[in-house]
């Protein structure tokens, strides 16, 4: 059943299809394997070099990633052993920023003495916008596709076509998946089974509906400190507020030539007045503990995060006692659910093109199933295809009984805004949504305060423009 599932959502890559955000067919068994092209990417001055060794022998390069913890080390014991076997004797030296805003600060604004890395593990929408405005990330086709250096067919195809999908822009592929992971909801199976609810929320109505409940009965038992509590722990995270839009209908919010986002559409309303209904008749609530912790102790009775915190709500619960039996959830929808995964990417800094291919080899590397399902073990959230998965389902099945179920979404997943600017929309729709659910905003106002997100988005992105220009 895994295989079937991921299977269903892979394809091969290259040419990158038009981003519309279809959703990929989840009754397709098969990958789809469509015929290859290669691009105008100019061809490397390496490749018609007899002995490329004598080009790679000795270099050292510089990679820059923004994990901490587990997954740094993880990574940290792959570039070990890329050191100590890779024929060329090439030398990757690993560098943590500690996260990815300290990572675009250290590519946007280097002080004078930092040597720049050749290459990145950075969020795909930084990708994107360094790409578009800099040039600064070297499209990657022509490696995927060299008969030599490249990623084979069924390597490709391995991955889900909407992990790729990510990354691509201008007909290029600009960066590598190297973590994916979806927006869920963490929902009590067994505090809404004694609600009376035999199965979890599949719309909006119902979701609201099991919310209320749980409201009720916190506002209505006989522990006082837990009054006002209950229903859905309000998180306005902007993957958050993006998964709730594309869950009333959101179209393609890339508008127009060239593309720009817009979130100017009803459903941005209609999903912004649902929201705030909810935490008027009190079914949604502004939390002042850790999510995981009202969520262990029965004060919210689902909570919205990436199903990267799993070994955090894990840890919670064993640590607080809870017996209750979860599990994860997409986002409701009265047609089908709503998946949307986001992740960091590998992407090539330019730079010389010996270098360029040194960066590409231990990318290549780390596309091995082994590695991407020791990270996945390290991190959580999705494998990168099914030879990881295969590898990997075991150690996560035990450790995490929540995660293998989520697997089944990946063929009807879709990406965040596959652009650049999502970088700033992201935060931009927090704030716009963070004030419409506050009280003391009253409702006649929204409409006002969402016909704002895109004059505001549009003003931030000039001036961090202004503001990083060389």
């Amino acid at each position: 059943m895994l295989l079937t599932w991921l299977l269903a959502a892979c394809t091969a890559v290259l040419p990158p299809p038009q981003v519309e955000e279809a959703t990929p067919q989840i009754t397709r068994t098969r990958p789809v394997m469509p015929t290859l092209m290669r691009t105008d990417t100019p061809t490397p001055a390496y490749t018609p070099t007899a002995n490329p060794f004598a080009e790679l022998r000795g270099l050292e390069i510089r990679l820059l990633y923004p994990w901490t913890g587990s997954l740094a080390a993880a990574l940290q014991q792959a570039v070990a052993e890329f050191n100590q076997t890779n024929e060329w004797g090439i030398t990757v030296l690993a560098e943590s920023s500690g996260s990815s805003m300290a990572t675009a600060q250290r590519l946007e604004t280097p002080s004078p003495e930092a040597v720049a890395p050749d290459l990145i593990v950075a969020p795909s929408e930084h990708l994107l916008y360094w790409h578009a405005n800099g040039n600064r990330i070297r499209p990657l086709n022509d490696f995927l596709l060299d008969p030599r250096w490249g990623l084979s067919e069924a390597r490709r195809a391995d991955f889900p076509l909407v992990f790729w999908q990510q990354d691509q822009a201008d007909g290029q592929q600009i960066g590598i998946p190297a973590l994916r992971a979806p927006r869920v909801f963490f929902y009590n199976l067994t505090w809404a089974s004694e609600l009376g609810f035999s199965r979890p929320p599949e719309s909006a109505a119902e979701f609201k509906q099991h919310a209320c409940a749980a409201a009720q009965a916190n506002n209505t038992d006989r522990i006082g400190s837990n009054d006002g509590s209950g229903g859905w722990m309000v998180d306005t995270d902007g993957w958050t507020i993006y998964a709730w839009l594309k869950s009333f209908g959101l179209a393609n919010p890339l508008q127009g030539e060239p593309a720009r986002l817009s979130f100017n559409q009803p459903q941005t309303l209609q999903a912004a007045e649902f929201l705030r209904g909810m935490v008027d008749e009190g079914c949604a609530f502004f939390g002042r503990i850790p999510p995981e912790e009202a969520f262990a102790t029965r004060r919210a009775l689902y909570f919205s995060a990436s199903l990267l915190d799993l070994p955090i709500l894990t840890a919670a619960m064993q640590r607080l006692g809870s017996q209750d039996v979860w599990m994860a959830l997409p986002f409701p929808a009265s047609d089908r659910p709503v998946v949307v995964v986001g992740g960091l990417s590998y992407g090539i800094l330019r730079s010389q093109p010996e270098r360029e291919l040194a960066a590409w080899l231990f990318i290549r590397w780390m596309t091995q199933p082994e590695i991407q399902a020791a990270l996945l073990q390290a991190g959580g959230g999705y494998p990168l295809g099914a030879a990881s998965a295969m590898l990997a389902q075991e150690g996560m099945r035990q450790q995490y009984p929540a995660w293998l179920p989520t697997l089944q979404w990946i063929p009807i997943a879709q990406p965040l805004p596959v652009s650049g600017e999502w970088r700033f929309a992201r935060f931009i729709l927090e704030d716009a949504f963070w004030q419409v659910l506050q009280y003391y905003v009253p409702p006649a106002q929204i409409p006002a305060v969402i016909n704002q997100i895109d004059p505001t988005l549009r003003e931030v992105i000039e001036r961090h423009a202004a503001q990083t220009s060389p």
